[in-house]
C-alpha cells in the first residue's frame, strides 16, 4: 500500500490503531530515551501532516494540542511521552508488588538486594533504565493508596505510606534512633488493637 494515497483521515486512523500499537509495545518492553521519543514523534507528525515520515516542514498544529482528546479539541492521538512514563510507572508497580516474573526477581537479586526499593540511592553506575524507574518513585508514590490493615506488610520507616512519603524521608534517621524501633520494622510495630501505639521518644532535649 502506498501511503501517499491515504487521506488525512486515513493517516490518522493508521497512526491511532497501528503505528501507536507498535510504539506501546516498545514502551512496555524498554524505557525509551527522550531522544528516541522525540524522533518517533517527529516521524509521526511528518506522516500525519504530509504523508511521509521525513518531511522537513513544520506541522500545522502544535503536537501537544494534537495529542489532546477529541472532546478537548485534539485528534485523540496518544502521547508517546505519556505512555512511556506510564510504562515506567508500571515497571515500578511490578517491583513493589514483587510480581512473579524473572524480570522482577532479577531486579531484587542484582539491583535492590537487601535494601528497600523506595530508599535505593541513584548512582551513575546504574543503567539508564533503572535510573529512570528510580527517578519516578515520587510520581509512583503519589498514585498509591496503602491498605494499612495490621501493618505487617508495610515498612514503618521506608515505605511512602505517610501522606505519600516515607517517615525517614520526612524526619530523617534521627527519628529511628529516638524511638528505638529497628530500621527494618514493619508498621505493625506501632499498632496495637487497631490503634496507633507510638513509643515515647527518647531524644535528647536541649
Amino acid at each position: 500500500m502506498n501511503c501517499n494515497y491515504l487521506s488525512f483521515g486515513g493517516r490518522l486512523q493508521l497512526i491511532s490503531f497501528t503505528l501507536f500499537s507498535m510504539q506501546v509495545f516498545w514502551c512496555k518492553t524498554f524505557v525509551l530515551s527522550a531522544a528516541v521519543i522525540e524522533n518517533c514523534e517527529q516521524i509521526i507528525r511528518s506522516f500525519l501532516w504530509f504523508g511521509v515520515g521525513d518531511a522537513k516542514r513544520v506541522g500545522k498544529v502544535a503536537w501537544a494540542k494534537v495529542c489532546h482528546p477529541n472532546e478537548e479539541g485534539g485528534l485523540g492521538i496518544k502521547s508517546i511521552r505519556a505512555w512511556n512514563k506510564a510504562a515506567i510507572l508500571q515497571h515500578g508497580w511490578d517491583i513493589i508488588k514483587k510480581k512473579e516474573s524473572i524480570w522482577v526477581q532479577w531486579f531484587y537479586r542484582v539491583l535492590i538486594k537487601n535494601r528497600n526499593f523506595w530508599t535505593v540511592n541513584i548512582t551513575n553506575q546504574h543503567s539508564w533504565s533503572w535510573r529512570k524507574i528510580l527517578q519516578l518513585r515520587d510520581s509512583l508514590a503519589e498514585r498509591l493508596v496503602f491498605n494499612i490493615s495490621d501493618g505487617g506488610a508495610i515498612s514503618l520507616w521506608m515505605d511512602p505510606w505517610f501522606r505519600g512519603h516515607s517517615i525517614i524521608s520526612e524526619y530523617g534517621n534521627r527519628v529511628v534512633y529516638d524511638t528505638r524501633i529497628p530500621l527494618n520494622a514493619k508498621l505493625s510495630a506501632v499498632i496495637t488493637n487497631e490503634q496507633w501505639d507510638w513509643p515515647t521518644v527518647h531524644g535528647n532535649s536541649r
